[in-house]
């Protein structure tokens, strides 16, 4: 049956609708702002997962007929991936990995092993796009504007300096703080420029932006781009590297199954691409889940439900603004920024962050984010935090007193968010800021908060899917 392009897409996702309890007794229909940390499944993702276990079977190995079946799957996946982002066979190759982290880091170490030379990051890395060039080959970073958007001439002029001991140019597609979208096309014609390729973290991106890697002789050609199948509506395990064929050589960083023509006493002739930097037993579920999901999205009309998402995003940002004592992150815009993605982080005056996600959630059932979004450097570039300030943090957290970390609350949107939950949360959020919680909080030594009257009651998961006969054999 054909999918609909009514623009209606809350029907297609999994779970959206679940009802959750709050302080008082009784239960609200959830709202899910937490989908820029992971993702539910598209319904189709899920049923294709239930349906494809009947034919799981080993891959790329077997002559039965379920292991046929299965390295099709497999492989149709691939091709679903280099379809949606463009990607030239010739000169790149989609391997499927375990997410964006495990991705970057297989970057860093091929890099720092075969190139060695520096690799610029910015201050609005993820941890992920940060941590793995720091201890393997060194990073320099470079600032932002004062609103925490790129600034191209910073990295130019980093790169001229560097009198080409920059060999790589590390970047967020989009910031998972600020929701804004990187010049990646521009970025990439200035890395090229001084002999250095760009890898773009599209953990963000991907879900929520078409991407276009662009033929290898564009001057905007994208080298690397790693994103997650669990932002994408296919939590399932699995993600994808795009990166040129001519990057990997010799030994990969992952030895296994697979990985090999042949092995003797004495020598190793390693498979071609994918499967040498595919070792072991592959997430097939994962990765045909990834494929399902990508085709799913476009058979909705993926580029209307960006356009929704980005509505509700200046919905968000306007209502957030409106709200006395609450400071958005990066601003509420003017129409002069960078695009940005259907995401807010903000502060409320004198309310810890810990605080005001707690309340959302035990009081109103929302579920929001909190806390430095695993992006510390770029949280206190926004917060505005002195260096003396971050120093005096970094004690306090290094000796386990994490009740001082500084943070923001988040809220991320998906397509099948709608008006009427971006109305509930600011109203939460206006009483959270005023003052008016049904109850007393307290901190507990690693930060979190926890109402002194206790959490409302968690259901077991087994018998509650039990219930609703999920777990019938």
């Amino acid at each position: 049956m054909p999918l609909s392009h009514s623009g209606r897409w809350r029907e297609h996702f999994a779970g959206v609708d679940l009802p959750v309890p709050v302080l008082g007794g009784g239960t609200v229909t959830g709202i899910n702002f937490d989908n820029a940390a992971s993702t539910p499944p598209l319904r189709r993702v899920r049923d294709a997962v239930t349906g494809f276990a009947d034919v799981y079977s080993s891959v790329h190995r077997g002559t039965g007929y379920k292991s046929r079946m299965a390295t099709e799957a497999y492989e149709q996946a691939r091709e679903r991936v280099a379809e949606f982002l463009n990607v030239d066979a010739q000169s790149q190759v989609v391997i499927f990995v375990k997410g964006t982290t495990d991705a970057l880091n297989r970057i860093a170490a091929e890099q720092a092993r075969l190139d060695g030379r520096q690799v610029l990051v910015t201050e609005m890395e993820h941890h992920a796009d940060l941590l793995p060039w720091r201890h393997r080959s060194g990073h320099l970073m470079v600032g932002l504007t004062p609103d925490g958007y790129i600034d191209l001439d910073a990295i130019e002029n980093a790169l001229k300096d560097s009198d080409g001991h920059i060999g790589l140019v590390a970047v967020s597609g989009a910031s998972n703080v600020t929701g804004f979208i990187s010049p990646i096309h521009e970025i990439a014609e200035i890395a090229h420029r001084y002999g250095a390729l760009v890898s773009v973290d599209a953990a963000q991106l991907a879900p929520h932006r078409r991407i276009d890697i662009r033929p290898a002789n564009d001057p905007g050609h994208l080298d690397f781009v790693s994103f997650s199948g669990h932002k994408m509506y296919a939590p399932y395990g699995a993600g994808v590297l795009v990166a040129p064929r001519d990057f990997f050589a010799g030994a990969p960083e992952v030895m296994g199954g697979g990985a090999i023509r042949i092995v003797t006493w004495d020598d190793t002739v390693w498979a071609d691409l994918p499967d040498r930097e595919e070792a072991g037993s592959p997430n097939v579920i994962g990765a045909v889940a990834l494929g399902v999901a990508i085709e799913t999205l476009l058979e909705l009309g993926f580029d209307e439900m960006l356009q929704h998402e980005t509505e509700l995003g200046r919905r968000l940002l306007k209502t957030l603004g409106e709200i006395p004592g609450v400071t958005v992150l990066g601003g509420i815009g003017s129409g002069l920024e960078p695009e940005r993605l259907g995401l807010a982080s903000f502060v409320i005056d004198g309310v810890h962050h810990g605080l005001a996600a707690a309340a959302l959630s035990h009081e109103w059932g929302v579920a929001v984010r909190n806390g430095c979004f695993c992006a510390n450097p770029y949280v206190f570039h926004l917060l505005n935090m002195s260096k003396k300030a971050i120093e005096e943090v970094e004690g306090e957290v290094a000796a386990d007193r994490r009740t001082a970390l500084p943070g923001a609350v988040r809220a991320s949107l998906a397509p099948y968010n709608d008006d009427a939950e971006v109305d509930r949360f600011a109203d939460a959020v206006s009483r959270v800021a005023s003052g008016r919680l049904k109850t007393r909080y307290e901190q507990a030594g690693d930060g979190t908060f926890a109402p002194e009257d206790g959490w409302p009651a968690i259901l077991n998961p087994l018998e509650s899917l039990a219930k609703r006969g999920a777990l019938k054999t």
